[in-house]
């Protein structure tokens, strides 16, 4: 089938938008709480926009064969899963899924089981889903392509700025919290044999590190998170920050801390 310019804009947001869906719900059934998820902030998962519009321009020569189309499918949806992590991980220096877990793993953006899962989720969706969205989107006047475009297009501009101003805050705190660890290291290098001088020692500490990040924020005018960053902080339990470690484990220990007091209640 060939498409026009605005049936793919079409498709690009409806995948978009069924992806973010997916997400949103599955992800929010195993945090037993609402999780927003995409990179971007409005309601669509552009990954999941591109990847299925990518397959069905691709696979439209094996789309008659179950076999050539389960293969050929696979293959395009993993290196595209692939590219996209390596996208984020190298200009933006995140990391929104991690399949370290997985058997066969490569890198953590791809594994053969979630290969498996793309392959026969295309036979599905290209045999039994797709003429249906497009008996829908066929209906939908060309007009509106445009205004997709822009929408989408002020929304990626805005999202790509905001996570550079991210990526720079969560940089200047990993160096000054380097500061202070190195700074507490050279105090203890005063030896306490009472452990209630050294408990002493290490709330005085805290303080310290609490009372010296704030003048730093103050300092630099460095402004708190805006909802976007709050967002992927909160609803990614993967997202890290590649080159600023202690900032990302800082995200990861105080995830698990409210884990813990959410359990309780």
């Amino acid at each position: 089938m060939i498409y026009s310019i605005s049936e793919i804009i079409y498709l690009f947001l409806f995948y978009s938008f069924v992806g973010w869906l997916w997400e949103t719900i599955y992800c929010s059934i195993l945090d037993k709480r609402f999780t927003y998820r995409g990179f971007l902030v409005g309601p669509y998962c552009p990954v999941y926009g591109f990847a299925v519009t990518t397959v069905l321009l691709c696979t439209t020569p094996f789309q008659k064969s179950w076999l050539m189309l389960f293969l050929s499918g696979m293959l395009i949806a993993t290196a595209f899963e692939y590219l996209a992590g390596w996208f984020l991980e190298t200009f933006f220096h995140m990391k929104l899924w991690d399949y370290s877990h997985e058997y066969g793993n490569i890198k953590g953006r791809i594994a053969p089981k979630i290969s498996l899962f793309w392959g026969f989720g295309i036979l599905i969706l290209v045999n039994f889903i797709h003429p249906h969205v497009m008996d829908l989107l066929l209906r939908i006047d060309e007009k509106w392509s445009l205004l997709v475009v822009l929408v989408m297009g002020a929304d990626c501009v805005w999202t790509v700025t905001d996570t550079a101003k991210f990526h720079q805050a969560a940089l200047a705190f990993e160096k000054q919290i380097h500061r202070e660890q190195e700074k507490f290291q050279a105090s203890l290098h005063q030896q306490f044999d009472d452990l209630n001088q050294q408990a002493e020692l290490l709330n005085q500490h805290f303080e310290e590190l609490k009372d010296n990040l704030l003048d730093f924020v103050k300092e630099r005018k460095i402004k708190p998170f805006k909802f976007n960053q709050r967002r992927l902080l909160k609803n990614y339990s993967k997202f890290r920050a590649a080159d600023a470690p202690l900032v990302t484990e800082m995200h990861k220990q105080i995830a698990l801390i409210k884990g813990k007091i959410t359990k309780k209640d």
